[in-house]
């Protein structure tokens, strides 16, 4: 099997996808693609699952940021979902979570499905697929429906909500929302750009234990920026290195003294002197 490391602009956004080198260019590039997006989607309900947890549910738009303090002098009721127990101090959430225990299965859930799709499983070498990632975002819709059956509590506008009901606003915002279009995108490695009517084997050959550092990149961008030539810890590993020898080579310079050469001790002729005339200075009488 092709291991792919699939890159974008932003390192974060890397994962490992293994294919062969048989498959179509443009089939690959759509895989790729709804691959990523499917990532992106698991990590936006991870997050919007752990704030469900800390905090509850996001607050009406009209209520969102204003304080109790300030509701008092308002006709709003920013505890119109309840008394809080846990507050939201930017004051976006309504500060009612689930139960404890209940939080903690939300919470738990959350993050175990963050951490399958982290773009840290690129150093642990391992893939992920589109199966991996909708076994997630199930085991998160279920942690959802035990905290909130049937979204019984749970507003049409909070995120976890929205994502769960493929209603989620994807304008771009952030880098969780930059989903890619397989028709707007193009495949990308070494510095080439993958026709989609040509096989992947003519671009890396036929042998199937070959790993390629791919990237996905709107058209409209041109051709990505290409990959260092060493990577990131052997150039940690390198500027590490050049510091000691300038650290050493600035001792060597403060202990560069030749003070000592002006000392007896340090007299090359002094042997010599010291045989001849009993070490006194010979002199020379005139007759």
């Amino acid at each position: 099997m092709v291991l792919l490391e699939v890159k974008r602009s932003e390192k974060k956004n890397e994962f490992l996808y293994e294919t062969t080198v048989k498959v179509n260019n443009g089939e690959l590039l759509k895989e790729l693609c709804e691959l990523h997006n499917l990532r992106l989607k698991v990590l936006r309900l991870a997050m919007a699952c752990k704030e469900l947890a800390k905090h509850g549910p996001l607050r009406p738009e009209e209520t969102r940021g204003i304080s109790e303090d300030l509701s008092k002098v308002t006709e709003l009721d920013v505890n119109a979902y309840g008394q809080p127990t846990r507050p939201d101090e930017s004051g976006f959430r309504t500060g009612v979570p689930p139960p404890p225990e209940v939080a903690e299965v939300l919470s738990r859930t959350a993050e175990e499905a963050a951490a399958a799709v982290a773009g840290d499983l690129v150093q642990q070498k391992r893939s992920i697929d589109k199966k991996a990632c909708q076994t997630q975002i199930d085991n998160m819709r279920g942690a959802v429906m035990i905290a909130y059956p049937a979204f019984h509590r749970l507003p049409v506008y909070d995120p976890a909500r929205q994502e769960l009901e493929e209603r989620e606003e994807l304008d771009g915002a952030s880098e969780l929302q930059c989903v890619l279009e397989p028709g707007q995108t193009n495949l990308w490695w070494a510095g080439k750009e993958l026709r989609i009517d040509q096989a992947l084997e003519q671009y890396v050959g036929k042998n199937e234990k070959t790993k390629i550092v791919a990237k996905l990149a709107p058209k409209a961008s041109g051709a990505p920026v290409r990959e260092p030539r060493i990577d990131e810890n052997t150039h940690k590993a390198m500027m590490a290195h050049y510091y000691r020898k300038q650290e050493e080579q600035k001792k060597l310079q403060e202990d560069e003294d030749d003070s000592y050469l002006d000392s007896e001790w340090a007299n090359p002729k002094a042997l010599k002197s010291a045989l001849v005339g009993n070490g006194r200075p010979i002199s020379f009488k005139s007759r």
